[in-house]
């Protein structure tokens, strides 16, 4: 069920209440239950595989000390990553395989297509288990207790699209769950309803983007250019909104997620940019996959290629095509050029913090065309008619949507918390007013809202 539903509006508020009134040893079974209804709601079909992959990783985990230990981590490994590549990835490497042949014998090759229908949450479930069992091998105890692993994996606010959490942020927190208080409802409705309205601003910014990217031949350049922006901030909205609704709803019954948003837009570099955005995907890249290829510590050169690795393989895990690809690769290439500014230009040429800001907004808008493009030769259309400088007519709500896109590029250097802080401090009936306005308002803006969030399909 999507979070902007009716049925989870019913589905939140009977977990709560269920979660509360139950006697302590009934609460661990009470969220494994709800959790798989959570997830069933979507495609009951692959709740058996998904608790099959979750009892195999931790009896797994307690092989990886003794002469079987190798062994036992290569399995783990290659079952959390071999059920991704091969819904994932199955399709997208025979087709690639069979094009480069086809391209080699100068002729078309027939080849099969599965056409497996993709698990939702299969991505961050993956990544969440592949960081629990390198950690054990890195010297982490397993968790000895299959329903508190269960409940790490399957907790139902995190589990369709993160945040990526790590063992070491939650199994503690159930191992040792808080008494319920009404701090619980105070720190979580206000994040929920923040949530909800910034998917509701979402949602209408989608309409513009939608527009600009399905007909970028049939636009002008200035419209072009508004419904990237309307792009660049539906995807930012969209998708810490899903975050907010997440860390919200957790809230509510006493478990404290990590934040995966921190004003990604007010970046002044592309190193920063990925300290802000999407932090815990940034934060299991950076100690999984960049350490793991050496990091910074053999010279220039391999901290480049381990960072254009990273970004590579960062692209893949948002979709099995090439555009992701070719945005890992850009921003691999931006990570790789502000680390030799930094280390030979930074101190002879350096750059005004309101320049830094513009280009690096500039560069990460730019490469979510390719992000949002279809294919590839959208993208190039898009990018063509954005620079191409041509005139066309303009729609009033068009217009409209530009308007409210510079806001939102003002705000993120007038530093709309701090004007929120002032006119509504926490705790304040002004507060509690303002977010009622705002629950009202996402209904208003958004009726019965059917537009998935856009990180559902990764």
């Amino acid at each position: 069920m999507n979070f902007v539903t009716v049925s989870y509006a019913v589905f939140l508020p009977a977990v709560f209440l269920g979660y509360w009134l139950l006697p302590a040893r009934a609460r661990r079974p009470w969220l494994i239950a709800s959790s798989l209804v959570f997830y069933a709601s979507w495609n009951a079909l692959y709740v058996p595989g998904f608790v099959i992959l979750i009892v195999a990783n931790w009896w797994l985990a307690f092989r990886f000390r003794g002469p079987r230990a190798r062994l036992a981590f290569g399995a783990a490994i290659a079952l959390d990553l071999g059920v991704l590549a091969v819904f994932k990835y199955l399709d997208f490497v025979i087709g690639s395989g069979a094009g480069l042949l086809a391209l080699l014998a100068g002729r078309t090759i027939e080849y099969p297509v599965f056409g497996l229908v993709l698990p939702l949450a299969i991505s961050f479930v993956t990544f969440t288990q592949l960081a629990y069992v390198i950690d054990v091998w890195r010297g982490r105890d397993p968790e000895r207790s299959l329903e508190r692993f269960a409940v790490f994996i399957l907790f139902f606010p995190h589990l369709i699209a993160g945040p990526i959490m790590r063992a070491s942020e939650f199994l503690p927190q159930v191992h040792h769950p808080r008494p319920f208080t009404l701090d619980h409802i105070r720190a979580g409705i206000p994040k929920i309803a923040t949530g909800l309205l910034k998917k509701s601003i979402a949602d209408v910014l989608a309409i513009e983007a939608n527009r600009a990217f399905g007909d970028p031949a049939g636009l002008g350049s200035l419209e072009l250019a508004i419904g990237l922006g309307a792009f660049t901030f539906q995807i930012l909205l969209d998708f810490s909104g899903y975050t907010d609704i997440a860390l919200g709803s957790a809230r509510l019954l006493g478990f404290q997620l990590p934040e995966n948003f921190s004003w990604p837009y007010r970046s002044g570099s592309a190193q920063e940019f990925w300290r802000r955005w999407h932090m815990t995907l940034s934060r299991w890249l950076r100690d999984y996959l960049y350490f793991t290829l050496g990091g910074s510590r053999h010279g220039p050169r391999r901290t480049y290629i381990a960072l254009m690795v990273t970004m590579l393989l960062g692209g893949l895990w948002h979709g099995a095509g090439i555009t992701f690809l070719i945005w890992g690769g850009w921003h691999g290439l931006g990570l790789a050029v502000h680390r030799w500014y930094r280390g030979h230009l930074a101190q002879r040429l350096p750059i005004p913090t309101l320049a830094g800001w513009a280009m690096t907004f500039v560069f990460v808008a730019l490469g979510w065309i390719v992000f949002r493009a279809a294919t590839l030769s959208d993208a190039l259309a898009y990018l063509g008619g954005l620079f191409s400088f041509r005139a066309g007519e303009i729609p009033t709500s068009s217009l409209l949507i530009g308007g409210l896109v510079l806001a939102f590029i003002a705000g993120q250097w007038v530093g709309i918390e701090a004007i929120w802080r002032l006119l509504a401090p926490r705790g304040s009936l002004r507060r509690d007013f303002a977010y009622g306005l705002g629950v009202a308002a996402a209904v208003f803006l958004v009726p019965a809202s059917t537009i998935s969030f856009i990180y559902f399909q990764f």
